[in-house]
Formats: structure tokens, C-alpha cells, sequence
């Protein structure tokens, strides 16, 4: 039976009969990967741990008819002080439901975003900085490895430069931020489309449902903005491919007024991945409850 090597990060699974589990895992070599570990679901198993997810193994996989299976797996790395952390626990989870989410894009480069996404959880584990600022590190990260990075340094509609004095609003469907002339006119248009019940519409064409949606906008405040921009910056080092002891975590501190802006970040960046995707994560629904 032909086998092949694989150095992988779980993301996720599911039951197959009594005792095994199928496990989803993006690898540095293939990308993502679904195979059968048997036995994963037998308590006190050296495969029921290697199999959670999280868990980082060198494998040996043998080609199935229908699904691989996994003969060999010997573990690299847990995550274990993150297993301890319910906060930074479920964003590590976050981070494996877009991972699952984006698989197929990501599979031309997987070597580099396996290095990103075990980079990620790296630093999640180490709880030198906020959770939400580290995931919007990485949520920048994903999007510029997919092609999809949001325009934050010039209005994505007249080109012109962006600065905390003219950003006004970011656009999902447009990919980016514009300048506060060209989002006012959009408002404008937008409150134009309102008013169907008028008449407005018997001496003009109502717009599409394509042009409504473009008019809508979240709006951005300058921190926002900046807690943006310093993301982006973050990419490269992020997807960097270093020894883990030159891994280091910063451990910035967040002003009072840095602290809201972060939430209305993440907020907007969860957003506009769940547009790419579409579909909700439900990963951080749990941090709701807490």
C-alpha cells in the first residue's frame, strides 16, 4: 500500500463508527489532508491525543480506496499552555474553522501558511499580547495570502491617499476603506435608495441589489484605521520562518481608549472574512458567554 510523509496541524474532525476519527489537517506539503485515525476515539489511546485538535505531528499516511488512513504520527507540538486558556483556546479554534474555511486557496502555498498558522498559535500560546490583536495579525495574514488583503492606503474608490483625517468607512464588497468625500457621496446615494415608497423610482431606474450593498459602509475611526494598518505590517513576520526561540512576542500595551477600537477591528476584519467565506465562524460564539 503506497504511504507518504506529512508534517501537519490538526484542524478539525469527525466520528466514523465506534472508534475512529476522521482528521482534518492542513500540512506544510499538501495543504489540506483528511484521513482516518483509527482507534482515535478510545480513551487512553496514543491516537486519541495525537488526533484532537490543535496538535501538531509528523505522520505517515497510507493511500486508501476512499479515505487515507494514518499508520504513524509522532507528535511535534500541543499547544499545551494554550489548552489552559479558554480565551486563547477558542481563537486557536477560530483559526482552524478559517483554515478549514479557506483550505482550497491556500493550498498552492501551503508551506508558507502552515508556517503562518503555527506561528499564530505560537503566540496565542504565550499570552504576551491581547488575543483579539494577535487574531487580527493573523486574520490580515490570511487575507493577503489569499489575495484578498483590503485596500487601507487609498480610497478604493477615487485612489487618493488615506490619512486619519479623510478615512470615513470600510466597504466589504468593495475590499477596502474610503475617503470621506466619496463615502458621503455614497451615503448620499444610498439614502437615495431609500425612498421607493415616494414615487423617486417612476422617473428613475431603482438600483440593483449589487449597487445597494456596495453603498454599504462600516464606519472607521482613525484608531480602527491604525489598528488596521499595523496588522497588515505584521503579515511578513507573521508567515517568517524562524527558529522558535527568535519567535518573540512583543507585549504591547493597550492604552483605554486602544481597547474598544481593538473589539470594532476584529469585529469588522471577522466580518469581512465571513463575507469571503460565506459563512459564519462560530469558533468565537462561545467568547459571547464568557
Amino acid at each position: 500500500m503506497p504511504t507518504y510523509n506529512l508534517t501537519a496541524i490538526n484542524i478539525g474532525g469527525f466520528s466514523l463508527g465506534e472508534s475512529d476519527k476522521v482528521v482534518s489537517m492542513f500540512s506544510t506539503e499538501r495543504g489540506l489532508v483528511r484521513a482516518v485515525a483509527k482507534g482515535a476515539k478510545k480513551p487512553g489511546t496514543k491516537m486519541a491525543g495525537k488526533s484532537e485538535a490543535l496538535c501538531v505531528n509528523n505522520l505517515l499516511i497510507a493511500k486508501g480506496r476512499s479515505l487515507d488512513i494514518i499508520t504513524q504520527a509522532e507528535s511535534i507540538d500541543t499547544f499545551r499552555k494554550l489548552r489552559v486558556d479558554l480565551v486563547r483556546l477558542t481563537f486557536g479554534l477560530y483559526y482552524a474553522e478559517l483554515t478549514q474555511a479557506f483550505a482550497e486557496g491556500l493550498e498552492e502555498d501551503s508551506a508558507l501558511y502552515y508556517q503562518t498558522l503555527f506561528n499564530a498559535l505560537k503566540l496565542q500560546e504565550r499570552a504576551a499580547d491581547d488575543a483579539r490583536l494577535l487574531a487580527l495579525e493573523f486574520g490580515m495574514a490570511l487575507l493577503r495570502q489569499l489575495g484578498f488583503s483590503p485596500e487601507l492606503t487609498v480610497c478604493v474608490r477615487c485612489r487618493h491617499a488615506l490619512t486619519e483625517y479623510n478615512i470615513t468607512a470600510f466597504y466589504p464588497n468593495l475590499g477596502g476603506i474610503a475617503c470621506n468625500r466619496c463615502g458621503q457621496q455614497a451615503k448620499a446615494k444610498a439614502a437615495v435608495s431609500e425612498i421607493d415608497l415616494t414615487g423617486y423610482y417612476s422617473t428613475r431606474e431603482k438600483p440593483d441589489a449589487d449597487e445597494e450593498y456596495e453603498e454599504r459602509g462600516i464606519f472607521v475611526t482613525p484608531l480602527v484605521w491604525k489598528l488596521l494598518v499595523s496588522a497588515d505590517a505584521c503579515c511578513d513576520e507573521l508567515a517568517a520562518d524562524l527558529p522558535e526561540d527568535d519567535l518573540r512576542p512583543r507585549r504591547r500595551e493597550l492604552s483605554a481608549s486602544q481597547k474598544p477600537a481593538l473589539d470594532a477591528a476584529h469585529r469588522l476584519l471577522q466580518r469581512y472574512l465571513e463575507d469571503r467565506a460565506g459563512k459564519h465562524m462560530r469558533s468565537l460564539d462561545l467568547l459571547k458567554q464568557i
